[in-house]
C-alpha cells in the first residue's frame, strides 16, 4: 500500500518539476525576443486621446440614528480629451474637461451637484539647445453649463447661468519640460 502512494508522489512531483521546466522556458524566449517598435499612425506630429467616464450611486438608510438620508442617488458624469503637438522647437498641449453632476435625496430634493467645463491650451516655443525650456503662452477659459442655485432651508435662490461666471486666464512665462518625466514628450 505505501508503494502505490509513494509511486503517485514520486509521479506527481516529477510533473510539477517539468510543467515549471517549460514555463521557465518559454519566459526565456519570451525576454529574449526582439520587440518591433509598431508604425506611427497619427497624424502629422499629435497625439491625442482622451477619457470618458459614466457614475451612478445610490444610497439606502434604515433604523439610522445619527442622522442621514433614508435614500439618495448621484449621477456624475466626466469627459476628458487632449491633443498634443511637437514638432522642431514647437510644442502645443490642449486638454478639456467636462464634468456633470445631479443628486436626489429625500431631505434636501434634486440638484445638480457638480457642473464644469474648463479649457486649458498652452504654446509653447524651444529656447535652449537641451529642450527643456520653452517660452510658453497659456490659455485657460472655465464656466458651467446650466444655472446654479444656493440653498437657504431648502429654498433655491438664483446665483449663477452659463457663462456667468466665466473665467478667462491668459499669461506669458517660461515653462521647464524635463523629458525624463514628461509623458507627453515624443520626438520625430
Amino acid at each position: 500500500m505505501k508503494t502505490p502512494i509513494f509511486v503517485l508522489i514520486l509521479i506527481s512531483c516529477f510533473s510539477i518539476s517539468n510543467a515549471q521546466d517549460i514555463v521557465v522556458n518559454k519566459l526565456r524566449s519570451e525576454t529574449s525576443r526582439t520587440i518591433k517598435k509598431e508604425a506611427d499612425t497619427t497624424h502629422w506630429n499629435w497625439k491625442r486621446g482622451g477619457l470618458m467616464s459614466f457614475n451612478l450611486a445610490q444610497g439606502s438608510l434604515s433604523n439610522w440614528a445619527a442622522g442621514g438620508d433614508n435614500f439618495s442617488m448621484t449621477v456624475n458624469g466626466y469627459f476628458n480629451y487632449f491633443f498634443y503637438y511637437k514638432k522642431d522647437r514647437h510644442s502645443w498641449d490642449n486638454n478639456m474637461d467636462v464634468n456633470m453632476g445631479y443628486v436626489q435625496s429625500t431631505s434636501l430634493g434634486s440638484r445638480k451637484n457638480d457642473d464644469r467645463f474648463d479649457f486649458l491650451s498652452k504654446y509653447g516655443y524651444k529656447v535652449d539647445t537641451t529642450g527643456k525650456w520653452y517660452l510658453s503662452t497659456l490659455f485657460n477659459f472655465r464656466s458651467q453649463f446650466f444655472d446654479g442655485y444656493t440653498y437657504s432651508n431648502n429654498i433655491p435662490d438664483f446665483s449663477s447661468s452659463f457663462l456667468s461666471p466665466a473665467y478667462v486666464i491668459l499669461s506669458v512665462g517660461f515653462d521647464y519640460k524635463p523629458l525624463i518625466n514628461y509623458p507627453c514628450s515624443f520626438h520625430h
